[in-house]
């Protein structure tokens, strides 16, 4: 019954403050952050929407710079139309109308569900100002997202534990690719789960991923066989040209020599000497040839083996990064189980005894303050539901406290029942 009486109260409250009596809006003194509306008919250059300053002044067009603060609407119109009579040299005096369109804003802090500032209503008490900042906070309603909440605490402690034996069964496989083994052999840290389908599922992904691993580097190793064996036949091959090269040389040498030695005694033609000369430059222009394809065989058998190293080093360091990142998952996921678990705890049972703590307390509440600024100073005044806000009040609404007595007691007995059945 109080708490439908006071929803009943909050209501009526909400409806008194959007119904602005006119005498008070009427009485409503301007002041800084105000916004207005200004409409002069015969001069529709003064008709717009203006915001009183920090100076407490407004800027309009022709006419300059009013000073608004303390002023009513009703004032601020007069002293437009007053000003606008003395510019247009004793013409018929224009009637301006001005309108409020936001009021200066009053701030609200304490146990409401949406601290903050808001727009000053006329006529609004601490009641209507509490309502329009969400009302009362109600923990209350945590009750009713208890279960909820421990029911995503739970999946999420399930999900952190699978990415936890996710993680595990990476770092193995990393650690045995590391190794160069052929082989995943189940973690230790996973043994206990060895019936899970779950976990097994997990294991032999990751034993495929380093079935796949182990494949890609034999049929690397296996494509440079295939290179350097056909490298090296061509190799032999060239060197076996060059061996016949060689001995054709050896054998144009010696013909030349003998030619020679005829062409000194006159017993050779000339000409014959000179085509064994160039004859013997091609055998060893073409052995030479022979002799840098070689060098290229070779060369190219090198490269192949260093891009083979090359790729098994990179292969190793991308699982060495893979694998200290794993480390740094594994300990993040670990910390977070351990703060899930805390939630969980606290979940169960602190939330539980706070919230009922405040349900105990009465609805209706009392100790209110407002801080009113008067000029230069500010004092602190005693307030209740129905005390009246002014524009520029800040009000604080107390916060009830729950003692933690009946939670600690709980937590300290559930652990005291951890530590007797660990023992």
């Amino acid at each position: 019954m109080k708490r439908t009486a006071l929803k009943i109260a909050i209501a009526v409250n909400i409806a008194m403050a959007l119904v602005v009596p006119s005498a008070i809006a009427e009485d409503y003194k301007l002041g800084v952050s105000d916004r207005l509306k200004v409409k002069v008919q015969e001069w529709p250059d003064l008709t717009g929407e203006y915001t009183v300053a920090a100076d407490g002044a407004i800027s309009l067009p022709l006419i300059g710079n009013i000073d608004a603060r303390g002023l009513r609407v009703n004032d601020l119109a007069g002293e437009i139309s007053d000003r606008l009579q003395r510019r247009s040299d004793g013409a018929e005096r224009p009637v301006a109308a001005v309108e409020i369109l936001q009021y200066r804003p009053f701030f609200i802090v304490g146990d409401v569900q949406h601290p903050g500032q808001y727009p000053y209503r006329p006529g609004l008490t601490v009641l209507g100002a509490i309502s329009i900042a969400g009302g009362y906070y109600r923990p209350e309603f945590g009750l009713l997202r208890l279960d909820r909440d421990m029911a995503l605490a739970k999946g999420e402690m399930r999900a952190l534990s699978l990415k936890r034996c996710r993680l595990l069964a990476r770092e193995a496989r990393l650690t045995a690719a590391l190794a160069g083994r052929a082989d995943l052999p189940f973690p230790p840290e996973l043994a206990d789960r060895k019936d899970d389908p779950d976990i097994v599922a997990i294991v032999e992904g990751e034993r495929s991923v380093l079935d796949v691993e182990n494949n890609t580097i034999r049929s690397e190793q296996a494509e440079f066989e295939k290179i350097k064996a056909l490298y090296n036949s061509e190799t032999e091959s060239l060197r076996g040209q060059v061996n016949a090269l060689a001995r054709e040389r050896d054998s144009t040498q010696e013909q030349l020599k003998q030619f020679r030695a005829l062409s000194a005694k006159g017993l050779a033609l000339a000409p014959t000497v000179f085509s064994m000369e160039r004859s013997l430059a091609q055998i060893v222009n073409e052995q030479l040839n022979i002799e840098t394809a070689i060098v290229k065989a070779q060369e190219s058998i090198a490269l192949a083996e260093h891009r083979l190293n090359e790729r098994a080093q990179e292969r190793r360091k991308a699982d060495e990064r893979d694998l200290q990142q794993t480390k740094d998952n594994i300990a993040e996921v670990r910390a977070r189980i351990k703060t899930q678990g805390d939630l969980l705890m606290e979940a169960q049972i602190s939330a539980p005894a706070e919230a009922r703590a405040r349900l105990a307390e009465k609805d209706r509440r009392s100790g209110f303050t407002l801080v009113r600024k008067n000029g230069e100073t500010t004092r602190e005044i005693a307030a209740d539901e129905t005390a009246l806000v002014q524009p520029d009040d800040i009000i604080k609404v107390p916060v009830i406290r729950s003692e933690p007595y009946e939670a600690s007691n709980m937590l300290s007995l559930s652990q005291a029942k951890a530590e007797k059945a660990d023992r």
